[in-house]
């Protein structure tokens, strides 16, 4: 294909089960060469792959949000299959595969079954993006694999490029060669270095119409109610169109004094912004039409969103990075928000047409470098969300990513197209678990409000999940291992429904795994939460059932506790929402504490038993006693430091195995600070 081309393969390691390699491309000629795609491993069969035909399994990853990351078995066309095959669109609805018969995948690919796994990883992501390919039968076998790099750029005369590297590996232990894989990839910022942070947003009840008389009346509940949250950030709505960044007329206050009036009450001022697309009538797009990305026939490239059509800018203009620059050191130091979430992100990149300003360049360098832009411009201090980002060249620049598609707060509903949101959303997340060795996962906000009724001409303003559904989607901001986000209006949410975020608050670190998660079914149903320095383990277990209910049952093997297993360990295992706990459990015992509804979940603490105090009922934190600061006696009583203050009446029930004495309970007041 590049005949004209000197290519060379570069062997990075030599082990039998583990190869790194990538490619030199010199063009020795007196001419540019165009490159888009350059293809760097191939099979033509699972023998070649080193894994066995037989129920193979694959897993599928995606390069942004919308994308649907799955396991499925190849040979069967089952609803796992036509996940892998599809997507998510922007609303969160599930995307039609089109009937194409290929699993496109992006950093990571796996195969195999039984003790035979291949693992295909591109470790480095910064110049190029790239593709693992397989192409499936009618009945969907096997065909063929085939790795991709797409520069989509000459090579100058004398220049020489490198692809990507890519590692394959055979295993018997995907899941610990997918834990390597990320911890080798991973920048991690100082940020993940402490718990990550709690944020009110306003988009997700508000919408369009937020106001700011809707801020500042949730400034006051907040504050009245002693909410712990770290970040009030203010969503779309308050400019006056992307591309023109100055306040519109519900926001008659200057920005600056609206940052300060959150941090004077107590919050981190976080603002929403897209600053890689823009209306034909904004101000950059008048005065620098020459920023605009157009396709090869010279028409803008349009990005449709919320009923409006954009301009999308093109970050390879040289004169595009300052301007990002100094748009972000306006937003932070001129206005004094220090928490960003950018938005449709991926614009400048999903366009096969773009003709780019700068066609020496790939799209992938072009996007990081923009991206380190915006990041030098609000500086290090400064908490950045992506949304709708390209994941891979963006590593080590941003501290967190969303996870998945944007949820409502339903489960399935005529109103969302007869889609099963909350099953598909949850599912982008968990297996994108891996990702929080890179940045803080954000797997969108948390909506648990009662409202029959669509408000503001928004079905954002919904709130149709009965109180089995809100377990889950309460849990699922616990194990997305990230961010916790909420958006509710304060001045008139249920009491009851409120104080389910007492579970999350504060957001603790935390290392999630889905369990058996190559052998597991369409939707991953059991996770385990670890914490960072704590041998206790949560375990999450989600009934995806419509109509049945099924046993909440764990086994106490070294699959489901991971690192805190001990072959001759005794452990109480206690069930959050129920209440429920037994003692004296050993390791390879199986325990059932009571059922799970459908579409509800079931969380179970497993802690060591020594002989100290446990905490092993609570209806506060998930954590159920990681919140407080030790736990002893004094007087007769139980007490205990907070992390922080308590917003809500909490009740902790302790097991004193050195006493035999079984239950203790313990209101917030009995636990207060000494």
């Amino acid at each position: 294909m590049y005949e004209q081309l000197h290519i060379e393969r570069e062997q990075l390691t030599c082990e039998p089960s583990c190869q790194e390699f990538r490619y030199r491309l010199h063009n020795p000629t007196d001419e540019p060469v165009w490159l888009e795609e350059f293809e760097v491993f191939h099979a033509d069969s699972l023998d070649a792959l080193d894994v066995a035909a037989d129920r193979c399994r694959v897993l599928r990853t995606g390069r942004h949000k919308n994308d649907m990351p799955s396991v499925a078995t190849l040979g069967c066309m089952d609803d796992a299959m036509l996940d892998a095959l599809g997507g998510m669109t922007e609303s969160g609805d599930r995307a039609a595969n089109g009937g194409q018969k290929r699993l496109v995948s992006d950093h990571l690919t796996v195969l195999g079954s039984g003790d035979r796994w291949c693992v295909i990883a591109f470790m480095t992501g910064f110049d190029q993006m790239f593709c693992t390919e397989i192409i499936l039968s009618e009945t969907g076998d096997f065909q063929s694999l085939s790795s991709r790099v797409q520069f989509y750029r000459y090579i100058r005369p004398g220049e020489t490029l490198v692809t990507e590297t890519l590692r394959v590996e055979h295993t018997n232990n995907p899941e610990e060669s997918i834990r390597r894989f990320a911890q080798d990839k991973a920048q991690p910022r100082p940020s993940l270095l402490g718990d990550p942070p709690s944020v009110f947003c306003t988009w997700y009840y508000y919408g369009l119409t937020v106001t700011e008389e809707d801020v500042m009346v949730n400034l006051k509940k907040m504050a009245e109610q002693k909410l712990p949250f770290d970040v009030f950030q203010i969503d779309e709505g308050w400019e006056q169109t992307l591309g023109h960044w100055e306040p519109n007329s519900k926001f008659p206050t200057p920005m600056k004094e609206m940052a300060d009036r959150i941090r004077k009450a107590g919050y981190r001022p976080g603002i929403w912004t897209s600053p890689f697309v823009a209306r034909e009538t904004a101000p950059v797009v008048l005065e620098h039409p020459e920023w605009v990305l157009r396709d090869k026939a010279g028409q803008p490239c349009i990005f449709p969103m919320n009923d409006t059509t954009y301009y999308v800018l093109d970050i390879t203009h040289p004169d595009t990075l300052p301007y990002f620059t100094e748009l972000y050191r306006h937003f932070t130091f001129d206005w004094g928000y220090t928490y960003h979430k950018l938005d449709f992100t991926r614009a400048p990149m999903i366009y096969a047409d773009a003709d780019f300003h700068n066609k020496f360049i790939t799209p992938a360098r072009a996007y990081r470098e923009a991206v380190a832009a915006i990041r030098k411009g609000m500086g290090e201090d400064a908490y950045f969300l992506m949304c709708g980002g390209l994941y891979d060249p963006i590593i080590g620049l941003v501290d967190a990513q969303r996870s998945g598609s944007d949820v409502l707060s339903m489960w399935a509903s005529t109103i969302n197209k007869g889609g099963k949101t909350a099953p598909f959303t949850i599912k982008q997340s968990l297996l994108r678990y891996y990702m929080n060795a890179w940045w803080h996962n954000d797997p969108d906000a948390l909506m648990i409000r009662r409202n029959s009724e669509m408000e503001r001409g928004l079905r954002l303003t919904y709130g149709l999940l009965n109180e089995d559904e809100v377990r889950t989607m309460v849990v699922n901001q616990l194990i997305g291992g990230g961010i916790v986000c909420s958006t509710e209006p304060l001045d008139r949410i249920d009491p009851n429904r409120l104080a389910r975020l007492r579970h999350l608050l504060p957001p603790m670190r935390t290392t999630v795994q889905p369990l058996a998660l190559m052998h597991s079914g369409r939707f991953p149903d059991k996770v385990r939460v670890a914490f960072p320095g704590n041998d206790r383990v949560l375990i999450a277990l989600i009934n995806w059932s419509d109509d049945a209910a099924c046993p909440a049952t764990v086994t106490l093997d070294a699959d489901t506790l991971g690192a805190a297993y001990a072959p001759d360990g005794v452990y109480a295992v206690s069930s959050f929402f129920d209440g429920c706990w037994t003692a004296g459990v050993k390791s390879g015992e199986t325990v059932t504490l009571g059922a799970i509804a459908p579409h509800s979940t079931a969380l179970l603490k497993i802690e060591p038993q020594t002989d100290k105090p446990i905490v092993v009922a609570s209806d506060a934190h998930f954590s159920m006693g990681l919140e407080l600061d030790g736990l002893y006696q004094q007087d007769g009583q139980y007490r205990a430091h907070r992390r922080q203050p308590a917003c809500w009446d909490a009740h902790y029930t302790v097991f004193n195995p050195a006493a035999g004495k079984t239950v203790l309970c313990v209101d917030r007041e009995a636990l207060g600070n000494l």
